[in-house]
C-alpha cells in the first residue's frame, strides 16, 4: 500500500481571509475537494497533501489567480507552528530558532522537508519533496517557499531580502509578483526549490512578539487540549508530538504548557497507567515509523529531530521495540510494499 502523505491544516492559515478578497467563498472551495468548512479553524487536523494540492490548484483556476499559493503564504507566519511557536520565541538567535523550526517541519510535514546548510558566505534553505513529482504541485511549492520566507521575516521583525529564490517548476504568474513578494526576481525550472540568504542572517536576534501572537499561541494550546479533555495521557501525548522538534519535551516543559505542577502531572499519569517517559517513547516511535516507511529522510536527521543524542541511541531504542535497526526496518518495508 502506498503511503498517504499528510500535512497539518495549519498550512491553510489565512485561507478564510484571502479567498473572499479574491471574490470567492472559502466554504464552497473547501467542499469541492471534500474538506469540512471548519478545518481552517482547527490547524492540527491532518489532510492529505494531494487534497491540499487540489485545493490550491482549484483556487488558482476558479479565482483566476496564478499566484494564489504565494498570496496565501503572505498571510502566514509563526502562527502555523502551533504550540511550538511559543517555545521558539525563547530562542537566543535566529539560527537556533530556525534549527528548531527545521526539526519541527521534518516531523510534522509529511509532504516534504527542508535542508538547511552553509555554502561559502551564504545560508541556504532547500525544499525536498516526499510525494511523487507527477502531482502538479506548483502552487503548493510556492506556498511552501513563500511561507518559509514569511516565517523568517516575522521572526526577525523586519523585511529580509534573500540573495536569490528559485523554483523547479515553470513560472505561474508575472515576474513582478515574485519581485514584490521576495524583493528579488525568482528563477524557474531550476534544480531545486531554494532560498539563499546572506550568511550574517543567522546572527540576527528575534523580534519581540506582539501580544496578539502570544494570545494566539495560548488559545491554540487550550483548543488542542480541549479536544482531549479528561484524558491526561492523551493531552500529554499531543503536547509531546507538538514539541518534539524543540527537543524540550521534558516533564518540566510539558507541565508548564499544561499549567500543572510536575508532581501532580506525574501522579495523574501514574493513575492513568502510564508515565512521561513511556509517552515520549511512544511519540518518537510513531513518528519514526511513518518517516522510515514513507519518506527518504536521512536517518541521522530523523534521529536528531526526534531528540536523540546520536544515531546509535536512536538505533538502540528502535531495535529494542521493533527487533531491527531503523535502516533494516526501512528496507523490510520496501521489500514488503
Amino acid at each position: 500500500m502506498k503511503p498517504v502523505y499528510e500535512i497539518r491544516s495549519g498550512a491553510l492559515a489565512g485561507f478564510n481571509l484571502l479567498v473572499p478578497q479574491l471574490g470567492g467563498r472559502a466554504s464552497d472551495l473547501l467542499a469541492q475537494v471534500g474538506l469540512p468548512a471548519d478545518c481552517t479553524r482547527r490547524p492540527n487536523v491532518l489532510i492529505p497533501i494531494a487534497t491540499l494540492v487540489d485545493l490550491l490548484n482549484l483556487c488558482s483556476h476558479s479565482l483566476s489567480c496564478g499566484d494564489f499559493g504565494l498570496r496565501l503564504a503572505g498571510k502566514q507566519g509563526m502562527r502555523m507552528l502551533g504550540v511550538l511557536g511559543k517555545l521558539i520565541l525563547e530562542s537566543d538567535s535566529l539560527a537556533s530558532a530556525l534549527m528548531i523550526t527545521h526539526r519541527y517541519m521534518v516531523l510534522h510535514n509529511q509532504a516534504d522537508h527542508w535542508k538547511i546548510y552553509q555554502a561559502d558566505d551564504c545560508w541556504v534553505a532547500e525544499r525536498v519533496n516526499h510525494f511523487p513529482d507527477t502531482i502538479p504541485a506548483q502552487q503548493y511549492s510556492e506556498l511552501s517557499v513563500g511561507a518559509a520566507y514569511r516565517l523568517i521575516q516575522e521572526m526577525v521583525g523586519s523585511k529580509i531580502t534573500p540573495r536569490s529564490v528559485s523554483f523547479r517548476h515553470k513560472r505561474q504568474s508575472p515576474q513582478t509578483n515574485y519581485q514584490a513578494f521576495f524583493g528579488v526576481e525568482a528563477g524557474f525550472e531550476q534544480e531545486r526549490d531554494r532560498l539563499v540568504f546572506d550568511g550574517s542572517l543567522m546572527n540576527y536576534s528575534l523580534a519581540q512578539p506582539s501580544s496578539g501572537l502570544m494570545r494566539y499561541f495560548d488559545e491554540f494550546s487550550k483548543g488542542l487540549l480541549a479536544e482531549h479533555e479528561g484524558d491526561i495521557s492523551q493531552q500529554v501525548q499531543v503536547l509531546i508530538l507538538q514539541t518534539l522538534g524543540a527537543q524540550q519535551h521534558s516533564l518540566e516543559q510539558i507541565s508548564r504548557l499544561l499549567g500543572i505542577p510536575m508532581r501532580t502531572l506525574q501522579r495523574r499519569l501514574n493513575e492513568a497507567g502510564t508515565s512521561f517517559k513511556q509517552l515520549v517513547q511512544n511519540a518518537r516511535m510513531k513518528t519514526a515509523r511513518w518517516h522510515l516507511r514513507a519518506s527518504s529522510i536521512d536517518v541521522g536527521l530523523l534521529s536528531a529531530s526526534l531528540g536523540y543524542t546520536d544515531i546509535s541511541a536512536f538505533s538502540k531504542a528502535f531495535r529494542a521495540i521493533h527487533g531491527n535497526s531503523p535502516l533494516q526496518w526501512r528496507k523490510r518495508q520496501v521489500i514488503n510494499s
